[in-house]
């Protein structure tokens, strides 16, 4: 038999040596394929996808509780196969803590998007907008936040008030008027005192932002400003009206008018009514505006920066009565002299 040839034997040795190749490599896969399937927690046949799971990752978790929690779950089905892909795409930072509800065994791709995005964080928002009084708030926040002492806020408001520093203010006078009102979360926020400490420095940069040269032309001070808007607050219902008001409030304090606004009353009282009554009118009260000249001696309420911004700008008119109007859009009559004041009364029904 005739030997191959030399060519014909290098052609067989190449043949040969890349079947080699080809079988160390399909036995290289095969093994790997294995070894995945082992760190991801299955063999031969992957857990079928489905079905919700919710679970909590609380604050400071590591990774590897982050994966360790997700295996528990069945969200992932190998904690550090999970782990390695996260290191791997270079997002072992960018995991936040929160409560999630999981697809089971979802792609690695889908779980770290959400994970990435923040859960629920359980926070509870308290609403407090403009125009409530600090009992007003404490009341909100306690009817809102499970466990809020209503009476430890109200001591820290109004009884022995935080330390406060407004040029006009009493070092110990109550922080009525100073609560600034926004929506606030518990958590971060945890205690009454920690809602009046971020109510402050809200107050403190929103008030940063009011014009005060005009005020201080008309020897107002920054107290004086927060109080006529917390009774701007009370009193207007349309926002264009609010340097309408305020203008009136300025004018009578410089022809030294009582103000006669009926919101100082009901703060008096203590309570809010439809209509003020000739013996409400009569109570014994340094908030009685109706018997005494001046501001009041505190805000009567919280106002919010379109408010505080009116109160230190009036607009410029020499308007001193106001009337609210019998249509429902809570506008008002504005006038400058008492016979025309008697006629929008009267057409009001009043």
């Amino acid at each position: 038999m005739r030997r191959p040839s030399r060519a014909g034997r290098r052609a067989l040795g190449v043949f040969l040596l890349l079947l080699i190749v080809l079988v160390v490599a399909g036995i290289a896969f095969g093994g790997y394929a294995v070894y995945r399937q082992f760190t991801l927690g299955y063999v031969f046949a992957a857990p079928v996808r489905g079905g919700e799971v919710t679970v909590t990752i609380p604050k400071g978790a590591s990774l590897k509780q982050i994966a360790e929690t997700l295996e528990e779950a069945e969200v992932v089905a190998s904690g550090r196969s999970f782990r390695d892909h996260v290191e791997e795409a270079g997002k072992a930072t960018l995991l936040r803590p929160g409560t999630y509800t999981f697809i089971r065994f979802d792609s690695f791709a889908a779980i770290v998007a959400q994970l990435e995005q923040g859960g629920d964080d359980g926070a509870v928002d308290v609403p407090l907008p403009e125009g409530l009084d600090a009992r007003e708030m404490a009341t909100v926040a306690a009817d809102t936040v499970e466990g809020f002492s209503r009476a430890e806020y109200v001591k820290l408001t109004l009884k022995e008030p935080i330390p406060f520093s407004l040029p006009g203010k009493k070092p110990r006078g109550s922080l009525e008027g100073l609560l600034f009102p926004k929506t606030y979360a518990f958590p971060p926020l945890e205690t009454p005192r920690q809602l009046v400490e971020a109510q402050l420095e809200e107050f403190r940069q929103a008030f940063a932002k009011v014009d005060l040269k005009r005020a201080r032309r008309g020897n107002l001070t920054e107290y004086d400003v927060v109080i006529i808007a917390s009774m701007i607050e009370r009193e207007v219902m349309v926002a264009k009206e609010r340097r309408l008001v305020s203008a009136v409030i300025w004018n009578r304090l410089r022809i030294d008018m009582p103000l006669q606004i009926d919101a100082t009353i009901e703060y008096a009282l203590g309570k809010r009514k439809k209509a003020l009554t000739l013996d409400d009118l009569q109570v014994d009260s340094p908030y009685n505006t109706y018997q005494r000249k001046g501001l009041p001696p505190t805000p009567i309420c919280n106002p919010g920066l379109a408010s505080l911004k009116a109160a230190a700008d009036p607009a410029d008119v020499d308007y001193i009565y106001y009337v609210v109007r019998n249509d429902g859009t809570g506008r008002h009559a504005f006038s400058n002299n008492y016979d025309q004041f008697l006629r929008d009364k009267a057409a009001a029904g009043l």
